[in-house]
């Protein structure tokens, strides 16, 4: 496991560097003593995983924090401090864990515990970056003109008016685009709040589509309809009975 660690105070960075130095799997790629300092390692030296303090000259741990979760692999996220107020914050940028000081050896064990469990599974470490990234966006910008989604090999970040719909699938949530399907952390509640500035329209509890994708409108059963989307394979979404007035008012029908 490949760690930078940033602090500016010198004693409270030995103290971490030396703990880590006890487990034989971590290799210290680096240290940095302010938030411009930790960017630029980041870039040249591409550590798996950044222990951050938060108070920190120039720019500081969280502004940091936000500027590397917007890079294409960030690295994991362990926030290092001896101001607890910071918690909150601190985790609503979807940090791995959060380490008091004076450091405890049992409470670093158990974080390195964590980032090898998540090291060893992609896939969950690219879920937790799409929600991270998630968090980012919405501590801007309540209504982003861009969403993070994940696949099996990467995230990106998609313009609302590329969706053409989305929908629920057991547990996950998945955005199509037309040129393939991702998975978002949000819910399709969550989701359609964030795009409510868009042209989406909820047509049934488990899908929520963008009527600039709508290519056709079929009546179903029992005054229900269906509609065809404009995507390669010319999906079907359902819409449910008590939708259809409002449909016909979203569509002026």
């Amino acid at each position: 496991m490949k760690v930078l660690v940033a602090d500016d105070e010198t004693l409270a960075r030995d103290e971490l560097i030396y703990l880590l130095g006890t487990h034989p799997d971590i290799f210290i790629a680096g240290e940095a003593v302010n938030g411009r300092e930790v960017l630029e390692k980041i870039h040249r030296l591409e550590p798996d995983v950044v222990f951050l303090d938060i108070q920190m000259p120039e720019i500081d741990g969280l502004t940091a924090a936000k500027e590397i979760l917007r890079l294409k692999k960030p690295p994991y996220l362990v926030f290092a401090t001896a101001f607890d107020c910071h918690a909150l914050e601190a985790f609503s940028l979807e940090a791995v864990d959060y380490l008091l000081k004076p450091f405890s050896p049992e409470r670093l064990d158990k974080t390195l515990d964590r980032l090898r469990k998540m090291l060893a599974k992609p896939q969950l470490s690219l879920d937790i970056l799409a929600n991270a990234l998630e968090r980012v966006q919405a501590l801007a910008d309540p209504y982003p003109k861009r969403l993070a989604v994940a696949n099996e090999d990467r995230v990106l970040f998609v313009d609302p008016v590329q969706i053409v719909y989305i929908y629920r699938e057991d547990r996950d949530v998945l955005v199509c685009l037309m040129e393939g399907r991702y998975r978002s952390n949000c819910s399709l509640q969550e989701l359609e709040h964030k795009l409510s500035g868009f042209s989406f329209f909820r047509p049934h509890r488990g899908y929520l589509v963008n009527l600039q994708y709508v290519d056709s409108i079929t009546p179903w059963f029992n005054g229900a309809y269906q509609l065809i989307m404009k995507d390669p394979e010319k999906s079907v979404v359902p819409v449910s009975r008590s939708q259809v007035k409002s449909l016909h008012d979203a569509l002026s029908l």
